[in-house]
C-alpha cells in the first residue's frame, strides 16, 4: 500500500480540496484519541480517508451514504471487495480512448447484481463532470459519461482531456490502496435516518455533508437542519455541516485550492465552502 490514500475518483461534490481543512476541525473538536468519527453522507470518502491518513484507525470511522458509495465502502469496510471482478471490469476498457463513452454507456445498461460495489467506481470515473450517477434498484441514473476531448485552435487547455479521470490503472492503484488502507471502517448504504436509531456517544464527531441546494439532482435529499435537530436531541456529540451557505454562527469558510477547472479553463468562480458547527 502506498504511503497516502486517495479516494478513488472524480465526484462532484467531493471534498478532496478541503478534507484536510474539514479533518483539522474534526479532529479538534474530538474530545479523546479514541473518539470516533461519523462521516454522514460521505460520497467518495474524501474525509474519512484524510483521517486515515492522519493516523485515525479505520475501525474509528463509520460511513454512511444512501448511493452506491455506500454499497462501496461497506465492500471496503468489510474486507468483502472483490478485485478480480473489478480487474475483469478494467480489463474489458477500450484502449482507444475514442471508444470509452461508448463502452460505459454500454456497461451502464447492465444491472450490477452482487457486483455493484466493483462496477460503480468505472462508471462514475467516467461521469460527465463528475456527476454523481445512481442504481435505483432497476437501471443506473444520470448515466452520462465524457468523450475524449482534444484542444482546437481557440481552446484555452491545450492539452488532451482523458474520458477517464483517474486512467484505469491509476484507478486500480487507489482502490487496491483502500481496501488494506480502509478495512475496518463500518460502511452503510443506508438514508441518513438511519443514525436517529443509533446510541451515539458524546466523545463522538459527526459530520453532515448533504447534497448542495441547486446542483445536479443526487437522486437522495434530505432537509439538513431537520436531521441536525434531530440528532442534538439525542446526542452531546459534536456535529458539523458542510454547506455552501453558514448553518450556525460557529461557522469558517474554507479555502477552496486548485483552479477554477471546467474544459475550457474559462470558469471564473469556485463554490463556496462553509463548516459550521451546528
Amino acid at each position: 500500500m502506498n504511503s497516502r490514500l486517495r479516494v478513488p475518483c472524480t465526484y462532484q461534490g467531493g471534498k478532496q480540496r478541503v478534507a484536510k481543512q474539514i479533518a483539522d476541525a474534526l479532529l479538534v473538536a474530538a474530545p479523546s484519541l479514541d473518539s470516533n468519527f461519523l462521516d454522514l453522507c460521505c460520497g467518495s470518502g474524501a474525509v474519512s480517508v484524510e483521517l486515515a491518513n492522519r493516523g485515525v484507525d479505520p475501525s474509528r470511522i463509520t460511513m454512511l451514504d444512501a448511493s452506491s458509495w455506500g454499497t462501496f465502502w461497506k465492500a471496503i469496510g468489510e474486507g468483502t471487495f472483490a478485485m478480480d471482478i473489478f480487474d475483469a471490469y478494467l480489463s474489458e476498457i477500450p484502449k482507444d480512448k475514442r471508444l470509452v463513452k461508448t463502452h460505459m454507456a454500454n456497461l451502464a445498461t447492465q444491472h450490477p447484481g452482487t457486483h455493484e460495489a466493483e462496477i460503480y467506481p468505472v462508471l462514475q470515473s467516467c461521469s460527465f463532470g463528475g456527476k454523481q450517477l445512481w442504481h435505483d434498484g432497476y437501471e443506473w441514473q444520470n448515466a452520462f459519461f465524457r468523450d475524449y476531448w482534444t484542444p482546437t485552435e481557440t481552446s484555452v487547455r491545450r492539452s488532451p482531456a482523458n474520458p477517464m479521470q483517474p486512467r484505469p490503472e491509476e484507478l486500480r492503484r487507489r482502490v487496491l490502496d483502500l481496501t488494506s488502507g480502509m478495512n475496518g471502517i463500518r460502511g452503510f448504504r443506508a438514508d441518513i435516518s438511519m443514525v436517529l436509531d443509533w446510541t451515539i456517544p458524546a466523545d463522538t464527531v459527526i459530520y453532515i455533508d448533504p447534497p448542495y441546494k441547486g446542483t445536479t439532482n443526487y437522486g437522495f435529499g434530505f432537509d439538513v437542519r431537520e436531521i441536525v435537530t434531530k440528532l442534538r436531541a439525542r446526542t452531546e456529540a459534536a456535529i458539523f455541516v458542510s454547506e455552501g451557505e453558514p448553518l450556525s454562527r460557529d461557522c469558517i469558510q474554507l479555502m477552496v485550492s486548485g483552479g477554477n477547472g471546467g474544459i475550457s479553463g474559462r470558469r471564473r468562480s469556485k463554490h463556496r465552502e462553509c463548516l459550521s458547527r451546528v
